[in-house]
């Protein structure tokens, strides 16, 4: 006669009733154990059939015993899954690929038991759990990488910015040696004049810096740009009005100032919010662009609230701030 016996949650065997019984003498297997003989419908404890340990020779035949057992026991590793997946939502997705990879194990291992092995519902559960932890993990990190990435750009189109501003402070530079004077109404008709071309109209900030194209001391419309609400990348057409056609110029510029004034005062800045003379906070991360008039490029904190700059605790185009000399500066706006 051959025996199977259930130990540790395994079937083992076969082995011989003498072998049996000296299991059980050593305390390797208790009576409580299930075995299976030839004969038997199914699975019974070890103490219901001591009687067929007595000196019972082992059959030459061996056979196998029924796959299912009466008592499967739950797999460790499903319920492991489960309780990982559980987790997963109070640990921010942290034991989620945990969660999965033992819900995997365990189906696995559940397949391959015959039926000695249970728990194929916690397995799943710490499947379903893991992978909507894993959504909840990518969601998380996101969060928290977004901000990140969103201040590097604005940081960036800072960067961008100031470089463009020193670039127009040349230009501009440039134009007073020319003209003796910064591109104002009055200059329009000399650059005309002096170049043979059509005299600049209009009292934008656009039509101020196109005198700095017809006097050929820019032929690029990059450095007008700015990163803000209803600014738009230049399409480098300078031919006629076509340079810095409107939504290509992201600069205000003020044009009752000059080079000699004892005190430098800003010249050029953004950015603005559309059609308005308030600064716009957004774009460059509650900063606005400042460049003065001694050709150095500023940046200053933007008052959310009111959308002015503050210099000194005042605000930076109140007619009555110091840096003005008690003239009003006069701001020309982005088309």
């Amino acid at each position: 006669m051959v025996i199977f016996i259930q130990h540790q949650g395994q079937k083992a065997g076969p082995f011989t009733p003498q072998e049996i019984q000296s299991g059980l003498a050593s305390g390797i297997y208790q009576t409580s154990n299930l075995v299976w003989y030839e004969g038997m419908t199914d699975w019974a404890p070890l103490s219901t059939t001591l009687h067929i340990l007595e000196g019972t020779p082992a059959p030459p035949a061996l056979t196998t015993p029924p796959l299912t057992t009466g008592i499967p026991q739950n797999s460790g590793l499903a319920i492991t899954s489960m309780v990982l997946g559980i987790l997963t939502f109070v640990a921010c997705g942290l034991t989620a690929i945990p969660a999965v990879i033992c819900g995997h194990m365990a189906l696995g291992k559940i397949k391959r038991s015959q039926g000695t092995l249970a728990g194929r519902g916690f397995a799943i559960t710490g499947l379903i759990t893991g992978y909507l932890g894993f959504i909840v993990m990518i969601a998380a990190v996101a969060g928290l990488v977004a901000p990140i990435v969103l201040r590097a750009s604005k940081k960036a189109d800072t960067v961008q910015a100031v470089s463009n501003a020193r670039q127009i402070g040349l230009a501009l530079f440039g134009f007073e040696m020319e003209y003796d004077s910064y591109p104002d109404s009055t200059t329009a008709a000399l650059v005309a004049e002096e170049t043979n071309t059509p005299e600049i109209t209009g009292t934008s900030s656009n039509a101020r810096f196109r005198q700095l194209f017809s006097a050929d001391l820019t032929d690029s419309e990059d450095m007008f740009y700015v990163k803000a609400d209803g600014v738009s990348k230049p399409d480098g057409d300078i031919s006629g009005d076509n340079a810095l056609a409107p939504g290509e110029c992201g600069f205000g510029y003020i044009e009752n100032v000059r080079t000699d004034d004892n005190t430098p005062r800003p010249i050029a800045m953004a950015p603005f919010k559309i059609g308005s003379d308030q600064f716009d906070p957004q774009p460059l991360d509650n900063l606005a662009v400042i460049l003065w008039t001694d050709n150095t490029v500023t940046t200053l904190p933007i008052d959310r609230a009111t959308g002015t700059v503050l210099l000194d605790g005042q605000d930076l185009l109140d007619p009555s701030h110091p840096i003005w000399g008690g003239t009003a500066p006069s701001l020309l706006l982005p088309e």
